[in-house]
């Protein structure tokens, strides 16, 4: 009998299910509670925010450029790295002479591809203060320049394959310095300033990597710097030399970091009008955007009220967020995967999600192209807000990868297609 029992339960959810993964989360409550199993949809609060700075030290990859764009107005994106020598204790000799020397910036992705077309210059400085490894930097953390060291013009669209001395690599930007800086860098090897990283890098900072704004749209270009193809590479000879050639890399074991601007004076009215403080026009309208842009919050404040005086297990809950009809989504791509976080103090701390910490890939953030929106799954964390486990603060919605991706996206608000689906039953 029981087993038949079991049986029809297991059939009822299955038929009540839109999904075969939605029913994911019915571990956690024994066979003989589901039972009377019902699905309502959950009042929720959503409303854009100020990002607040984040972590951009040793990230995996770094953004240069700017984008002017209609809805979410201006960003402006440069960064800064530490260099290392080759070899140990570098002695170029007295009658070394700089012949050339450039800065290599692999180039990983474009955003805002149509603009392509859209002429750039990068100005390359000297970095002005020492950056430590050990040390964490953030977004909102203005880098200091030093002596101008480089210029170029260029077309993001032309970026392409180019020839070294070891023949054809892939797309890189190739930017010509000045053969002062070269001539820098062979005098303090006299100086026994090229005697180890240590003594290197106290001496010489680094470099920065700054756009200039200019009166077109922009893009903003995602550079690898942990390619070996990025690098700084001078070439010199001397009297018994005709042509040598001096690498000092950018990698892994190296500080850099990424610094951040927007300007939302000419943004849209709904987003501005939501940064100023306006959370009812988040019912319609949601507006994400990642490099410490913009953040969704996310509360359900009738959660403990709606399920008050009763006993319920939380099969699933699947919060749904739908994508708005955005006429520029083809100019500006949306990202594949969202991010939630859930806020664990009254000043805005984060921390992971339970459903997250049990099950990454059950927790999702994916976007499903055929309905046109993301989701999340988080029984676990509605569960504990039913049973008072945790203090109903809200949660977090940021883009994946917000410290190197570009892309953002808008969504539909609160009472234009978000929700939170749960499938609950009543414990005896």
């Amino acid at each position: 009998m029981k087993k038949t029992l079991f049986s029809l339960t297991i059939l009822m959810l299955i038929l009540l299910s839109c999904e075969q993964d939605d029913q994911l989360g019915l571990d956690i409550q024994p066979p003989s509670d589901r039972i009377n199993v019902k699905i309502d949809t959950i009042p929720l609060v959503a409303y854009t925010q100020l990002d607040d700075s984040i972590l951009t030290s040793k990230t995996r990859y770094n953004i240069a450029g700017y984008l002017y764009d209609p809805v979410f107005g201006l960003t402006v994106s440069s960064f800064c790295s530490q260099l290392k020598i080759s070899k140990t204790n570098i002695v170029f000799g007295p009658d070394a002479v700089p012949d050339s020397i450039f800065l290599y910036l692999k180039l990983n992705s474009i955003y805002a591809k149509s603009r392509q077309n859209d002429v750039m210059t990068f100005n390359i400085y000297e970095l002005g203060e020492p950056i430590y490894y050990d040390s964490t930097y953030y977004s909102n953390r203005k880098i200091k320049k030093g002596n101008l060291i480089g210029t170029i013009t260029f077309n993001p669209s032309k970026i392409d394959s180019i020839y070294i001395d070891t023949g054809k690599i892939a797309s890189t930007l190739k930017i010509p310095l000045s053969l002062n800086y070269a001539k820098k860098i062979i005098d303090a090897s006299y100086e026994g300033k090229l005697l180890n990283n240590s003594t290197f890098q106290k001496y010489f900072y680094g470099i920065v990597v700054e756009p200039v704004l200019e009166g077109n749209q922009g893009n903003l270009i995602v550079w690898d710097l942990l390619n070996t193809m990025s690098n700084i590479t001078m070439y010199y000879h001397t009297s018994t030399l005709s042509k040598v050639k001096e690498v000092f890399q950018m990698d892994a074991t190296v500080q850099r970091y990424s610094y951040f601007y927007h300007d939302y004076s000419f943004a849209s009215l709904d987003l501005q009008n939501q940064l100023n403080g306006d959370t009812t026009s988040g019912k319609q309208i949601l507006f994400l955007q990642p490099l410490a842009g913009t953040k969704v919050f996310i509360r359900f404040p009738d959660l403990q009220n709606y399920f008050q005086g009763k006993r319920v297990n939380i099969n699933m809950a699947e919060l749904q967020i739908p994508t708005y009809n955005d006429p520029t989504a083809r100019e500006f791509p949306i990202p594949s995967k969202l991010t939630l976080a859930k806020i664990k103090d009254t000043l805005g701390n984060t921390s992971y999600v339970d459903d997250f910490m049990f099950s990454e890939s059950m927790f999702d953030g994916s976007y499903n192209s055929q309905k046109k929106y993301y989701r999340f799954r988080l029984p676990r964390y509605t569960q504990n807000l039913t049973l008072n486990r945790d203090e109903n603060l809200g949660l977090y919605l940021r883009v994946s990868g917000t410290s190197i991706y570009p892309n953002r996206i808008i969504l539909n608000g609160s009472e234009n297609g978000m929700k939170l689906v749960v499938t609950y039953s009543y414990v005896n």
